[in-house]
């Protein structure tokens, strides 16, 4: 599992990064995207990823297509998906689905106390916490 090894430590430094400029700029950055993009496929043509690029490409493709309804209603900002997308070429299927399902979870009790501190009812998150979180569960590895 030598690619494990490597892809992990990008993809939680890309979390990480994007996390941080999601709570001082409210907005993940797309130079952080493109970074974990171009970090994922190099990783890839190197021999060093869990998987060939094109399957990275494909998976990361299928998430931004399978959240594009929920950007539609409202509900994820659109650096959000693309942290997701991005987020899709260095987990496994199973383990993206079990991070973005955990990601809601964890963003839908972020917002209730979030109600509950402001007293109002309707309350935005940075959204990339719950993923950097969710993530870090995942993966069963913590900072």
């Amino acid at each position: 599992m030598k690619g494990l090894n490597m892809e992990l430590p990008v993809l939680y430094c890309l979390l990480s990064g994007s996390a941080l400029t999601d709570i001082y700029r409210h907005k993940i950055l797309n130079r952080w995207l493109l970074a974990g993009v171009c970090m994922g496929l190099a990783l890839s043509f190197f021999g060093e990823g869990q998987d060939p690029f094109y399957m990275k490409l494909l998976r990361a493709s299928i998430t931004l297509l399978c959240l594009i309804p929920v950007y539609a209603l409202g509900g994820l900002g659109g650096g959000d998906i693309k942290l997701f997308a991005v987020t899709a070429m260095f987990l496994n299927k199973n383990e993206l689905i079990a991070a973005v399902v955990v990601s809601f979870v964890i963003a839908a009790f972020m917002g209730i106390l979030k109600i509950i501190k402001n007293k109002k009812p309707y309350q935005t998150i940075n959204f990339a916490v719950p993923v950097l979180i969710s993530v870090l569960l995942i993966t069963k590895t913590s900072l």
